[in-house]
């Protein structure tokens, strides 16, 4: 009776949690309810030749695919070789594929951010409308372009014999996720870094640790013993009114800052799903569990205390006007996506990296989910050849799983960006657990950076 009861108060519950957190983004034991992560695949099942070289070889005679991309990250698809490893791994990706194929990638431009979200929607919509065969290929913020699916625009992957949606290149959860009723109209991949790199994850400070006589939480982390309370009981325990005005602001030291996308991961760090599919194989809301409703107790009452700072209440609405409070120590906590590391390596402290935190220590496995921000992509219903357009997007998935992924993991993050040893473990363990929920990918909450 009581989960009965509780289904529309939990709901509630949450948005009052994502609300009060935020609704403004910046512009960027055994659980049968836990969400999906992708399967790991073994060295041992890796074909003797690449991916790419048991594709077929199509001659398209020089044809032009012209690939719609977002202005935003438009560096993910094509960039000038200027040496820089990441740089590299995508020209030469790129100009491999033009040679093998006979053909000439061409890239088309528009702004695709959230800000952009009705315009970029609407490109895509009126050209197929129309029947133009502009583009061969569309790409966008998942949160974008994946809405378009229940609007017939795109063709059904599954239909297409040159793509292979089972390979390692394509994120098995984000297609089962998303197969509605049979038909797959947008993927999840290696072709585009932000596949990984959108990662959620927790940063935090090795030096206020030290100044606490904190232990960091690396041992926990790899024991299986990284969980919510601690992350709580370690930001209430730094919560300091350093003024001395009697209110905990930003001019003082917290736990955590950030937005409502840094703490929608804690719900789904807490092996929790939206939704899951019925025996009449549709996808329909979650009856709540006694655990879904008591970790968004803890969250909510996490978000309403001194602990944590909502950005936007107080004005910071990008990256840049957060990332300070971490760098001089305000903050012991950053919930950020990967990629931030990038912007964290003139940090005069030592930071460490960590995935998001269990429920408690009887749950199995971490889940970290991707901000809705990493791209997709899509064929159009009217790109002049399917089959062409699936097998330029197989094989960019396929020569970047070998190349662009590693090039990313290995080097740009584990060797050039991350301080220490236990942080590159961290790497493997965010990346093995990468989780991809329909329902978060389908709810609206006013997109994502």
């Amino acid at each position: 009776m009581k989960h009965n009861i509780t289904l529309f108060l939990l709901i509630a519950l949450l948005l009052s949690t994502m609300s009060s957190c935020g609704s403004t983004e910046p512009s960027e034991s055994e659980d049968t309810s836990a969400p999906v992560t992708d399967e790991i695949i073994s060295e041992e099942t890796e074909p003797e030749t690449t991916y790419l070289e048991a594709l077929p070889i199509i001659d398209m005679g020089g044809l032009t695919i012209n690939t719609l991309v977002r202005e935003e990250k438009a560096n993910e698809f094509f960039v000038e070789d200027t040496g820089d490893i990441m740089n590299e791994a995508i020209y030469n990706r790129n100009l491999l594929l033009e040679e093998m194929y006979s053909c000439k990638l061409n890239w088309s431009i528009e702004k695709g951010s959230w800000t952009y979200v009705s315009q970029y929607q609407d490109l895509i919509r009126s050209t197929v409308m129309a029947g133009d065969s502009t583009y061969d290929l569309v790409t966008g913020q998942s949160n974008i372009v994946q809405p378009l699916n229940a609007e017939n625009v795109f063709v059904n992957l599954l239909d297409e014999s040159n793509i292979d949606l089972t390979k390692p290149y394509w994120v098995g959860a984000y297609t089962e996720g998303i197969n509605l009723a049979g038909k797959v109209c947008t993927v999840c991949g290696d072709f585009a870094l932000s596949s990984f790199s959108n990662a959620n994850v927790i940063f935090f400070n090795k030096d206020l640790m030290d100044e606490y006589s904190m232990e960091y939480p690396y041992e926990d982390a790899l024991s299986g013993t990284w969980t919510l309370d601690k992350f709580i009981s370690i930001s209430e325990s730094v919560t300091t009114d350093l003024n001395g005005d009697g209110v905990v602001d930003t001019n003082d030291r917290i736990g955590l800052l950030g937005w409502h996308n840094t703490m929608q991961p804690f719900f789904t760090s807490c092996g929790l799903n939206y939704t899951e599919v019925n025996s009449a194989g549709r996808r329909v809301l979650l009856t709540p569990t006694d655990q879904m409703v008591s970790a968004a107790e803890k969250i909510f009452a996490f978000c309403h205390s001194d602990s944590f700072i909502e950005a936007t209440a107080n004005k910071l609405t990008t990256n840049d006007t957060l990332l300070p409070f971490f760098m001089n120590g305000q903050t012991m906590f950053f919930g950020q996506v990967l990629s931030t590391v990038e912007n964290l390596r003139e940090m005069e402290a030592d930071f460490g990296i960590v995935p998001y935190p269990k429920y408690d220590e009887a749950q199995e496995n971490y889940y970290t989910t991707i901000l809705r921000s990493y791209s997709v992509a899509a064929i159009p219903t009217t790109a002049a050849s399917s089959a062409n357009s699936a097998m330029i997007l197989e094989a960019l998935a396929a020569e970047s799983y070998y190349t662009l992924t590693p090039a990313y993991y290995d080097v740009a993050l584990k060797s050039k960006a991350s301080r220490d040893d236990e942080s590159a473990e961290m790497l493997d363990i965010i990346l093995d657990t990468m989780t991809y929920d329909p329902g978060y990918l389908s709810a609206n909450l006013e997109g994502d950076l």
